[in-house]
């Protein structure tokens, strides 16, 4: 028993160690580019004219520092003790369409055809219904980051299938995921790191961020390499109730 101890705990601190790389790696990135291109414009080494070129550079690159301090923060808070959930019922029916409504214009802008399944009578549990939406939210971006244009993405909600409860899925259109892919598909950073030079990624924490979430809400997810659309398939199955 204490030697598999000591091996959990060696595996753990090499994860943790692989992940700290892994953010200095992602933060020494655009912090490289803001450098040059500030010491640049000090230097009067910029063209009038590509000033405005530089400026929308510097904007999108602290925009992209912005967005993976703000994954950092969003996973150190789901890690505290204190995490408050606010329960109330909620129509998943009504969830849904929402995020379709707000993401239908954006995928518009990228060639992807956003499909929308929901059943007719209300899909109602006992859940915090900002949180689900910020999950709904983290894996349609995820997907649309990743799906060609025109192909689908699809938001589905329907009853569980059996013992309460309710199933949210959000499946695209894109490259899928290997069966390897699947295994490590939570990890912190680890798709991130298999394709940030031949697919678009965003911070490596989403996915990370999305697995610790429905854990808090009490709910599972899972995922599918190959959906019905070709590209993965990630389905998040809600209890009639979270836990106390």
């Amino acid at each position: 028993a204490l030697n598999v101890l000591d091996e959990a705990l060696a595996h753990s601190e090499n994860r943790q160690r692989e992940f700290l790389l892994s953010v200095s790696h992602d933060l020494r990135t655009p912090l490289t580019a803001l450098q040059g291109y500030a010491e640049a414009l000090a230097d009067g080494l910029i063209e009038p004219e590509r000033v405005p070129e530089v400026g929308s550079i510097l904007a999108d690159e602290t925009r992209r520092l912005d967005r993976f301090l703000g994954d950092l923060l969003d996973l150190a808070r789901l890690e505290a003790d204190d995490f408050r959930l606010d329960v109330a019922p909620a129509d998943l029916r009504t969830l849904v369409s929402e995020a379709a409504a707000f993401w239908t214009g954006l995928c518009a802008r990228h060639g992807v055809d956003l499909r929308l399944e929901r059943p007719e009578e209300p899909v109602v549990v006992a859940t915090d219904a900002f949180r689900v939406r910020q999950l709904i939210d983290g894996l349609v971006q995820n997907a649309l980051r990743v799906t060609p244009e025109g192909a689908p993405l699809v938001l589905a909600v329907r009853p569980a299938a059996a013992g309460g409860g309710a199933e949210l899925q959000v499946r695209d259109g894109g490259p899928g995921l290997t069966d390897d892919d699947v295994r490590v598909a939570f990890d912190h950073g680890a798709l991130h790191e298999r394709y940030r030079d031949t697919r678009p990624v965003g911070s490596g924490l989403g996915l990370a961020i999305a697995h610790r979430l429905t854990g808090r809400l009490g709910a599972g997810i899972r995922v599918e390499g190959h959906g019905p659309e070709g590209g993965a398939c990630f389905t998040v199955t809600l209890p009639s109730a979270p836990a106390a």
